[in-house]
């Protein structure tokens, strides 16, 4: 049963990628999808005002950039202090919601070193069980499978990162937290002064 489950999970998956393009965004090389000159405390500042209105894609964009312990104790508290309210929000974004949020604390964890993954070790095990409950296989095969799936996935997911995650000297990305404020912000020390 199990294994039926995961078959379809997979096929689910591909299908998925095939009619969507999504390849181009999907990597199971860390090193190939780090964000050059992130500003991870910057864009957790922005995924935490994206979580306060009940989206979590600010928090799954960052799922496999290098965090430190401090910055693992943060999202922990942000999502132990969001999860519920996220999940009781939208009953139509439900199950989006609870698989992205869930993916994202387990890639950061699983990537993470002893120090992060001692942070963010309760986040962790409520998300493992989260996902668990949705009865959605991908979601339960994003958050423990034996593979870590990283990227962007499609498009629209990778549009939402390069709005959204802060990497100033990055032309691809917000220069700075208050670009995301106010898209007309000039940064000092952003793209146009890194050239």
């Amino acid at each position: 049963m199990e294994r039926e489950r995961t078959n379809r999970a997979y096929a689910v998956m591909a299908l998925t990628v095939v009619m969507t393009g999504c390849a181009i965004y999907i990597d199971h090389s860390r090193e190939a999808i780090q964000i050059p000159h992130i500003d991870v405390d910057g864009s957790l500042d922005v995924a935490e005002l994206e979580l306060e209105k009940g989206v979590v894609l600010g928090l799954w964009a960052l799922k496999d950039q290098v965090i430190t312990p401090a910055q693992a104790r943060r999202v922990s508290a942000m999502y132990f202090a969001n999860v519920d309210s996220v999940i009781e929000g939208n009953a139509r974004l439900m199950e989006f919601n609870v698989w992205h949020i869930t993916w994202a604390i387990a890639n950061l964890y699983r990537h993470g070193d002893e120090d992060v993954r001692a942070e963010l070790e309760q986040a962790h095990d409520d998300a493992l069980h989260r996902a668990q409950m949705l009865d959605l296989p991908v979601a339960t095969l994003h958050t423990s499978g034996d593979r870590i799936y990283m990227g962007d996935f499609h498009g629209f997911a990778h549009q939402y990162a390069v709005n959204h995650v802060v990497a100033p000297g990055n032309p691809e990305y917000l220069q700075c937290f208050e670009q995301y404020i106010d898209p007309w912000k000039w940064c000092p020390g952003g793209y146009d002064q890194a050239q």
